[in-house]
């Protein structure tokens, strides 16, 4: 079986947020150092992988993500660039294993990213 999670980071807030449709669990946690919503993006897959790991540490996962940078760089599709980016994907890279793929997915089927819509305007 292969477990599907959902992330998504959003600068509305500084947050990152997790939909696990298995568990029927959306986390949503601040990351108020993140200065940019591509390093959110990152933290929130960061957060995928981690929270895999202690959940479903047996099975195969596919981490669905809507930041096309992100997935594409990850998966060597794309180049880094910046400072901090280039540390962001290096320690994506040390937590994947062969048991954690990433994909990209587009925003309105992205389960995490339409529950941060909802938690952002309630933010305004």
């Amino acid at each position: 079986m292969t477990v599907k999670l959902y992330v998504d980071g959003g600068t509305k807030g500084m947050v990152i947020c997790l939909h696990d449709p298995q568990r029927n669990k959306t986390i949503v946690k601040r990351r108020p150092g993140a200065s940019t919503n591509n390093d959110l993006e990152y933290l929130a897959i960061i957060y995928g992988i981690e929270y895999s790991k202690k959940y479903y540490p047996r099975d195969e996962i596919l981490i669905h993500s809507d930041s096309k940078l992100a997935v594409n760089q990850i998966n060597g599709e794309y180049r880094v660039n910046g400072d901090n980016l280039i540390k962001l994907h290096n320690k994506t890279l040390r937590k994947l294993n062969s048991h954690i793929s990433i994909e990209w997915i587009r925003r309105d089927f992205n389960l995490a990213g339409i529950h941060l819509e909802t938690f952002s305007d309630k933010l305004k």
